[in-house]
């Protein structure tokens, strides 16, 4: 067994990239890309090389495909800077060959394999300080794009640490509180009539939904909580982009971009672009 040795850092076509066989980490591909999009590819990937021309990823897979995603630029999209709008960190709104940069390094098959584990395993090992961590999104003034965190995300976690802090710090009894509700004298008729019906529950504690407009009709979608907590998150960062479209319509635009994902599996390589995606989600860009 030998250690990684490091070589060299350059800048790899795609076309030269191997997947690392067996990699079995499900990464976020669309907040990865979304990232690149605003902040530039910021880390490199780790890459061995197997021969000249050639390479295993070891680190940064999905990386790899994020960018693959984005495909050959200009993909037509901008990233809003508070009131400015700015060309896309990967391929500045230029024409771009989709290129990757890289720390090559050397080592054996075992090797490998423990750097691919370790770099997957090793931040979810990790834990938050969730009040350092809501301190640095809230220092961000709104603009969350490219962080992977949304409004929504910002809120559960400011609930979350005034929940914990309620629960170390519990209210004192009040013994001069008056009961709840009525009580019944043994052998007194019963004065209290009967129970109320319960309020209707809706979702959020939000009032029923309206009637639909003329020509429209009312499709329900439900989701455990926590699906419907990322939902809500993921409607929230389409808004940043669809920034006219109600969530129907970001729902809709999604199903024809899975849509698209699903036909790219008889493409030669597999692969659906960024550009692809928005023509079939019926997204026009200048």
């Amino acid at each position: 067994m030998s250690q990684a040795t490091y070589e060299r850092t350059a800048s790899i076509p795609l076309d030269q990239l191997t997947p690392f066989p067996g990699n079995a980490k499900r990464g976020d591909v669309g907040t990865i890309l979304a990232s690149l999009c605003r902040n530039g590819q910021y880390r490199s990937l780790v890459v061995r090389e197997v021969e000249p021309d050639r390479y295993v990823t070891l680190t940064g897979n999905h990386t790899t495909q994020a960018l693959a995603a984005h495909g050959p630029g200009d993909c037509g999209m901008t990233v809003k800077v508070g009131d400015e709008e700015r060309p896309c960190g990967l391929c500045g709104n230029e024409p771009w060959d989709p290129v990757a940069r890289c720390e090559v390094v050397t080592c054996d098959e075992d090797t490998a394999r423990r750097i691919n584990l370790v770099d997957n395993r090793a931040a979810e090992l990790g834990t938050w300080d969730e009040q350092a961590l809501a301190e640095l999104i809230g220092a961000l003034d709104d603009d969350l794009g490219g962080t992977g965190y949304s409004d929504e995300d910002l809120s559960g976690l400011l609930a979350a640490i005034e929940g914990a802090a309620d629960e170390e710090e519990p209210p004192e009894p009040d013994e001069e509180q008056a009961p709840a509700g009525p009580t019944a004298t043994p052998g007194a008729p019963d004065t209290t009539g009967p129970a109320s019906p319960p309020a209707a529950a809706s979702v959020g504690d939000s009032a029923p939904p309206l009637p639909p407009p003329p020509g429209h009709v009312i499709m329900t979608l439900t989701y455990l909580p926590p699906d419907r907590d990322e939902a809500a998150r993921l409607v929230s960062n389409a808004r940043e982009v669809f920034r006219d479209d109600g969530a129907p319509e970001i729902v809709l635009r999604a199903l024809r971009a899975l849509t698209a994902v699903l036909d790219s599996r008889h493409a030669h390589d597999g692969v659906v672009t960024v550009a692809e995606l928005l023509k079939a989600a019926g997204v026009q860009r200048s």
